[in-house]
């Protein structure tokens, strides 16, 4: 690789994984992972609330003391809460707390890749500041079929929501957020299906890289098998269930091709 090249790489914008969790996100990092360029740490959530950064609010939303699934997340990316706690008390912004964190998190892990990347689907709230305050950043939507997002959300290995209400709305507000942001930044946001990731592994793979002006060597993900994953939704819902979900994320579940656009 040429000089001219790498340099080429360091300036390059990052990029943001958003959307609704359990789509596919954490696998679409663990891949992109394997990359050399790219780094990703667990999951930072700095643009995922609403309060403004530098209030009360905000500040007991990212605390150690307050948030133990942050402080874990942190202790995973080799990073203390010392550490933390300096890098948030000379922060300004999100944006200049999300850059101080990863220049200590590219620091202390001794990591070679030169491009980072963020995996935090809730982010999606905060999407278009992330847009703003990132120029030339660009973000990646993996989407899945709802059915089976709400289905995930019931079982609760991760996160549960038992409540079809609030679990639709899950994917619901992510979907429309996701569509204004297609709108207003045309050029900026690469959308893929987790059904085609996954069942169509290194195609995918290589358009999206293309997309994000990255090289890409099929060796470099040799150890990862995907085959979509589905949930036995007879198992989870009554009837009742499954077509309250499906009226509940008609709208958006008929524009990505998941349900029957004749049926309303």
């Amino acid at each position: 690789m040429t000089n001219q090249l790498k340099d080429k790489q360091v300036r390059t914008p990052p990029f943001f994984i958003i959307g609704c969790v359990r789509s596919g996100t954490t696998l679409l990092r663990n891949v992109l992972r394997n990359h050399p360029n790219l780094v990703s740490p667990e999951e930072s959530h700095f643009f995922r609330w609403s309060e403004p950064f530098g209030t009360p609010q905000s500040t007991r939303l990212l605390s150690s003391t307050t948030n133990a699934i942050l402080r874990k997340h942190r202790e995973m990316d080799g990073i203390s809460e010392n550490e933390f706690n300096d890098i948030f008390n000379k922060s300004v912004s999100r944006a200049d707390l999300q850059k101080r964190y990863m220049q200590k998190y590219l620091i202390n892990n001794k990591l070679e890749g030169k491009r980072w990347f963020d995996k935090t689907p809730q982010n999606v709230y905060c999407a278009s500041m992330i847009a703003t305050d990132f120029p030339g950043s660009k973000l990646v939507h993996i989407v899945r079929n709802p059915v089976d997002v709400v289905s995930s959300l019931r079982i609760g290995k991760v996160v549960k929501i038992d409540n079809l209400i609030g679990a639709c709305n899950y994917w619901n507000e992510a979907a429309a957020i996701i569509h204004v942001l297609k709108r207003a930044y045309r050029d900026r946001v690469y959308e893929v299906k987790y059904e085609d990731f996954t069942s169509n592994f290194l195609p995918e793979l290589e358009k999206m890289l293309a997309y994000l002006n990255e090289d890409f060597d099929a060796e470099w993900f040799s150890e990862f098998a995907t085959t979509p994953k589905e949930h036995d939704h007879s198992e989870l819902f009554t009837p009742e269930e499954l077509n309250k979900i499906e009226k509940l994320c008609g709208r958006w579940g008929r524009h990505y091709g998941y349900f029957d656009k004749n049926i309303k």
